[in-house]
């Protein structure tokens, strides 16, 4: 157990060290060497940890989403304020600020394999979205006027692009204020609306 420990130590101080140097520098300028020092391990240690420095870069955004999603589905009560939660917590995991947002949709639109690596995600988190979509239209919660599938892809959609929009603004508004009212509306699109 202490090793596993250590492990998990050692891939959370390279992440760490990532993300401020691609926020301080830039995605293509830090190399994996510059990561490797940041972060106290050898270079050869790096690549126990990740095969390249675009898969560090996937890896930032999708394991803790894909795991919050899948456990949504066995929660009781409503969808929409479960799926909230997911947001928030996606943005208070990743302590994003401007320019490290910047730096990571740069790493993802500037190399080949982030893109395929980032897409892949993408399409694993629809596969993850759209059962629990379907549960929330055959609760009547969600409409059923739209295909699952899409309803995923807009969140999906709705979330990066909240982010891609939120990054290139000079305010200084807290992602999870841009985060809150983007899916306010996204969610008022989508919910079974109630006549009294």
């Amino acid at each position: 157990m202490k090793r596993e420990l250590k492990k998990e130590q050692t891939r959370l101080r390279i992440k760490e060290a990532a993300l401020s140097l691609f926020s301080e520098q830039g995605y293509e300028t830090t190399t994996i060497e510059q990561i490797a020092k940041a972060s106290g391990v050898a270079k050869g240690t790096f690549f126990n940890y990740f095969v390249s420095k675009d898969k560090l870069v996937c890896e930032l955004q999708g394991v803790f989403v894909m795991n919050e999603i899948m456990n949504l589905k066995d929660k009781p009560g409503p969808l929409i304020p479960r799926v909230q939660m997911v947001v928030f917590l996606l943005a208070k995991q990743l302590p994003l600020n401007k320019s490290m947002t910047r730096a990571l949709f740069q790493a993802i639109f500037g190399s080949g394999p982030a893109l395929d690596a980032h897409n892949r995600m993408k399409s694993e988190m629809t596969d993850v979205l759209v059962p629990l979509i379907k549960q929330g239209q055959e609760s009547g919660e969600l409409r059923k006027d739209m295909p699952a599938e899409m309803i995923a892809q807009l969140a999906l959609q709705t979330y990066f692009g909240a982010l891609i929009v939120w990054s290139m603004e000079d305010k200084e508004e807290p992602i999870m204020d841009q985060l809150a009212l983007t899916f306010d509306l996204f969610f008022k699109g989508i919910v079974v609306k109630q006549h009294d």
